[in-house]
């Protein structure tokens, strides 16, 4: 019965955290470049039960397998491309094929971003939405954050970045290969579908509530061993 209680209590659990995911990606709905995310689940490992001292046997009984409830496995990132939706600001950039933005945090760590929304500062230094710094790749290979004072940057379709037509770095990605394109005054729309996280999300909720049922009659079992059968 404690057992019984403990495998419903996990798969609660599983639950929580998937209904975290999803209420994630619904709110990221809208937000560019986001990457919809998904947990998977497992059994944890299982138990074979075997009858001890039967008067009539005395050889170990098998009786079954044990199940032990559920956990998370992992949280997996769809990496899928998202649509591009045209803007017409020279400083909205898209990736098509594998590949993130890179920008450099206050704390000197970098940050990675499908979201080409940059903005230009006084100084000429290009940001992110989040105020982080971007990074281009200068002639020795190095990342150095991207300033262009005085001028409106333009970008070519494979990152090269231009101030007042002269070449100043390339932008710097992460994970890209020779299928990855830039697109200027363009931006990636989030991957994530309403209807279908709505439509998980109701079977997640429904899915937790089956294992609350089951913990709330298992509970109520054990209530009534403890007080009804303790009086015979």
């Amino acid at each position: 019965m404690i057992r019984g209680i403990e495998a419903s209590r996990s798969g609660m659990a599983v639950e929580q955290v998937r209904t975290d995911v999803l209420a994630d990606n619904i709110a990221n709905i809208n937000t560019s470049g986001f990457k919809r995310s998904s947990a998977t689940s497992t059994e944890f490992d299982t138990m074979l039960l075997y009858r001890m001292g039967d008067p009539a046997d005395a050889a170990p009984q098998r009786v079954g397998v044990l199940g032990n409830g559920s956990r998370v496995d992992q949280v997996v990132v769809d990496e899928r491309q998202g649509d591009l939706r045209e803007t017409g600001r020279a400083l909205d950039l898209a990736l098509t094929g594998p590949g993130y933005f890179l920008a450099l945090r206050p704390d000197g760590s970098l940050y990675r971003t499908r979201n080409g929304a940059f903005l230009q500062m006084a100084d000429g230094t290009i940001t992110t939405t989040e105020g982080y710094r971007v990074l281009v790749e200068d002639d020795a290979g190095n990342r150095v954050p991207l300033v262009v004072p005085g001028a409106e940057p333009e970008f070519g379709a494979d990152g090269t970045v231009l101030a007042d037509g002269r070449p100043v770095g390339r932008l710097a990605l992460d994970g890209a290969d020779a299928s990855t394109r830039l697109h200027t005054r363009y931006l990636e729309a989030s991957n994530a579908d309403l209807t279908k996280e709505m439509t998980d999300l109701i079977v997640t909720l429904r899915a937790y509530q089956v294992n609350q049922r089951a913990m709330r009659v298992q509970d109520e079992t054990l209530a009534k061993a403890v007080s009804e059968i303790g009086k015979v």
